[in-house]
């Protein structure tokens, strides 16, 4: 739904294709502010996964009418790659200089990327030294990303035969970042917990230096819900969300939350080991931990992740540096950690 009426130039649209839902940001700048223009997600849209259909006349379709029915007027797009079909690894190039370095990327590329790098797009980024400085010579290390061309061409078609243009593609771990951390050098953990997965991420310097995927999701509790009450997943997926609301639970839901808790027990050992990884490699610690997703808002996760793992967690706030009518602050705040990534596809154009 359109909340600010605004010509269609100098619009920038995020498109976050799921597996069974497309979320939609239109966002636009005025002078030094971003103010909202738009948003739309449509969500459990059909059984079809969206990120692993071959089926580009579908996709297109679903995009044109999420866009029409919402009434986006950008027609240039920034879409996000799945975290799961993106491989990306830091890599040690030795002495290098401006001169050798992006041979050295290609040649430790070929040990790390376990398809042929005929099949990829490579993408690469040199990390800051201790200092924040790009060095330009000697021990480099890089953030490595391989993108397969098979999933870009297919990315390139469906928005190609939808009428809009795809300006770039980029993966779900950066757009988060951009939306949830901005400029924060400090070394935190992101974690997506989304209908399907859940992604972790330790990002320093703004770059993703660990990454971890999870089956373990909103969904599972959902099923486990769904087994322990005798219900449909519907029926599981809204009294899920009506507990979140209320956990003073009469007498016979009071085992409720140790259901869940057990559910989620993978995410939080995965948590941990990284967290304790981390540590281990660098001799810090990990400021804090940011939720984001679908699956961060209820049942108060961000209090039980933090008093289990012993570490400040919150819930990401994607709205944080884009402005917006006061009236419609509380749904945006509901609906913030499902846009996360959109927003931080909107964003990048814009910066």
């Amino acid at each position: 739904m359109s909340f600010i009426t605004l010509g269609n130039e100098n619009l920038f649209l995020g498109i976050d294709i799921g597996d069974s839902s497309l979320k939609m940001v239109e966002l636009k700048k005025k002078g030094q502010k971003i103010l909202l223009s738009n948003y739309a997600f449509s969500e459990n849209v059909s059984e079809i996964n969206f990120n692993r259909v071959d089926d580009i006349n579908y996709l297109s379709q679903a995009i044109t009418k999420v866009m029409k029915e919402a009434g986006m007027k950008a027609r240039r797009a920034t879409v996000s790659l799945p975290t799961f079909a993106v491989f990306s690894s830091i890599i040690n190039i030795t002495n290098a200089d401006k001169n050798t370095l992006a041979n050295g990327v290609n040649e430790e590329a070929k040990k790390v990327i376990p398809l042929p790098l005929e099949e990829m797009i490579l993408d690469w980024k040199v990390i800051p030294d201790k200092n924040g400085k790009t060095p330009v010579s000697g021990n480099i290390q890089v953030f490595l990303t391989g993108s397969p061309k098979k999933l870009v061409r297919k990315y390139i078609d469906v928005f190609k035969q939808s009428g809009v243009v795809l300006a770039s593609l980029e993966t779900e771990t950066f757009s988060l970042v951009r939306s949830l951390i901005g400029d924060d050098k400090a070394p935190m953990m992101i974690v997506e917990i989304g209908a399907n997965s859940t992604d972790l991420s330790i990002v320093k310097d703004s770059i993703p230096v660990l990454n971890r995927s999870l089956t373990v999701c909103a969904s599972t509790v959902t099923k486990a819900l769904a087994a322990k009450l005798g219900m449909t997943y519907a029926q599981a997926e809204q009294f899920k969300l009506d507990l979140s609301f209320s956990l003073n639970a009469d007498s016979s839901q009071e085992e409720l939350p140790q259901l869940i808790t057990k559910t989620l027990e993978p995410i939080v050992t995965e948590m941990q080991y990284l967290i304790d990884f981390y540590r281990s490699q660098n001799d810090e610690n990990l400021e804090k931990i940011i939720l984001s997703g679908g699956g961060s808002l209820f049942l108060n996760l961000a209090d039980y992740f933090s008093k289990r793992l012993n570490i400040k967690v919150i819930i990401g706030n994607p709205w944080s540096r884009v402005e917006y009518p006061q009236e419609i602050k509380p749904v945006l705040e509901e609906v913030g950690p499902k846009l996360a990534v959109a927003i931080g596809l909107a964003m990048r154009e814009i910066e």
